[in-house]
């Protein structure tokens, strides 16, 4: 029996004309160069990501100063009543008491309003953020064009892990 008389012959044949080809239009270039642009792009968008999360954080601690800050005027607060009760406990001891009861329960109410109101913000926003920043990445990055690129690319990436 010939070589060029086996099926297999031939499937060697066109298996090494297809990589001479693939050689000569340089293909694991090319597609070297397109894995590496994707690189970059992910590269990029966990940057973004990094920066989106110190931004956050940083909104954040800027409450939780402003929440501090809200706690020391109270406690100013709370002192300078203090200070009003002793003078008027002269005059009326129940008065003084009643007033500062009075008095520690609408700080209370204002630390609790406060805290709600800085914590409530800051949900906002990272939610707010979080949706741009999600919005962003798939209107600039998942087409449809992209989606089946990256399905097609995985699928040969899969049949090469097989073989």
């Amino acid at each position: 029996m010939s070589f060029f008389a086996d099926p297999a012959s031939w499937v060697l044949v066109a298996f090494i004309i297809f990589v001479a080809v693939a050689l000569f239009v340089k293909a694991p270039s090319i597609v070297a160069k397109m894995l590496d642009s994707e690189i970059e792009k992910i590269k990029n968008e966990l940057d973004d990501a990094r920066k989106l999360k110190e931004d956050a954080n940083s909104l954040l601690a800027e409450y939780e100063r402003k929440v501090e800050s809200a706690k020391e005027e109270v406690k100013k607060i709370l002192a300078q009543a203090e200070e009003t009760a002793k003078s008027h406990e002269l005059i009326s001891q129940n008065k003084a008491e009643e007033y500062i009861k009075r008095a520690e329960q609408q700080v209370i109410e204002k630390i609790d309003q406060a805290e709600k109101l800085a914590i409530s913000r800051i949900n906002e926003e990272i939610i707010t953020n979080s949706i741009d920043v999600a919005e962003k990445i798939i209107t600039e990055n998942i087409t449809e064009e992209n989606s089946k690129k990256l399905f097609s690319q995985s699928v040969r990436q899969i049949k090469k892990l097989k073989i």
